[in-house]
């Protein structure tokens, strides 16, 4: 006679507990993106008319849920954005994941929806902060930046919905950097490699005034503006291929997005859209099993000589490993 025996996760799925500070960082990240749009940027910046389009805030359909319609027009723009940000401050300083969760998804929602010109930026952190949820709903910590392990282990079907959920996040943000890079391919600019010079040249979305001057002595040079051209897209390319290696080597790829963020942050002001990508980087790359060990990555030279006994403690839900 058979006998049916009942479904185990596999071992990984099993042992599978993103409450650590790595998942507690990415949601720092993410909320601190966001916040900078809605204090940092005017009402009437958000609600720019666009041609074509009605009024925004734009509030139909499911849009009418959004923290910028609902209530009718009792509220100012300004006043909603101000009460929005003050929504995320417990996501950036780490306060009760569980209780804020889906308020920081409500946020994205939020600006992702109702704005006139959301950017990438604001798409990814609606993308995140949505699968991000079975994280939240499983963490029971005060503060999310919290590493020593004081809760109970989780079922086992809650550790491999997790585990899935953290899969699902990697390939995610593995396609958008796999997508904007194949999407260039087809564009004559890229493939020439003069598309960073049309693009940091363009008055609306390119270089801040004060970099111009001396940009242009290597963005009117071939065989530099040819270098950064053809970088960005190698660069994305190596981001969304990281998926399928080890930890170490993501760990070392990690730094390069940092880089390219950081630089599309300081040469063309985008700031929250580079925080919102720091965030997906820390996701996809980053090992949300064991916590990294800030005060160390601060001590450079400690770092690299620990580094190696850390990644030994990589299965070990209360481990530390240094972020470098």
């Amino acid at each position: 006679m058979l006998k049916l025996t009942r479904w185990q996760p596999p071992a990984d799925a099993q042992r599978f507990d993103p409450r650590t500070n790595v998942y507690g960082l990415a949601r720092t990240l993410l909320a601190i993106g966001m916040f900078a749009t809605l204090v940092f940027t005017s009402a009437g910046a958000l609600f720019h008319p666009v041609i074509g389009m009605g009024r925004a805030p734009y509030c139909d359909g499911v849009s009418a849920v959004s923290g910028f319609c609902v209530g009718g027009h009792g509220l100012s723009p300004d006043v909603r954005r101000y009460l929005l940000a003050l929504l995320l401050v417990p996501s950036i300083i780490g306060w009760r994941p569980r209780i804020f969760v889906i308020p920081q998804w409500w946020v994205a929602f939020s600006i992702a929806n109702s704005l006139s010109l959301p950017d990438g930026g604001d798409n990814v952190a609606l993308i995140l902060t949505l699968t991000m949820i079975p994280f939240g709903l499983a963490d029971d910590r005060v503060w999310h930046w919290a590493v020593k392990d004081t809760t109970k282990p989780l079922a086992n079907s809650a550790a491999a919905f997790c585990y899935v959920t953290h899969w699902v996040i990697r390939i995610q943000v593995a396609g958008i950097y796999f997508q904007s890079a194949v999407a260039k391919f087809g564009v004559k600019e890229w493939a020439n490699g003069t598309a960073l010079y049309y693009w940091l040249n363009d008055p609306t979305f390119g270089l801040l005034g004060f970099w111009k001057p001396v940009a242009q002595l290597f963005l009117e040079n071939r065989y530099t503006v040819s270098a950064f051209t053809w970088g960005t897209i190698i660069v994305e390319l190596t981001l969304s291929f990281a998926l399928f290696w080890k930890l170490a080597m993501r760990r070392r790829v990690f730094w390069l997005g940092i880089m390219l963020h950081a630089g599309i942050a300081i040469f063309m002001g985008l700031f929250s859209f580079a925080v919102i990508m720091f965030g997906a980087l820390v996701l996809a790359l980053q090992d949300p099993n064991v916590n990294l060990d800030f005060r160390r990555m601060v001590r450079k030279g400690a770092a690299r000589k620990d580094g190696a006994n850390g990644a030994s403690s990589g299965a070990v839900r209360g481990g530390s490993l240094v972020l470098d």
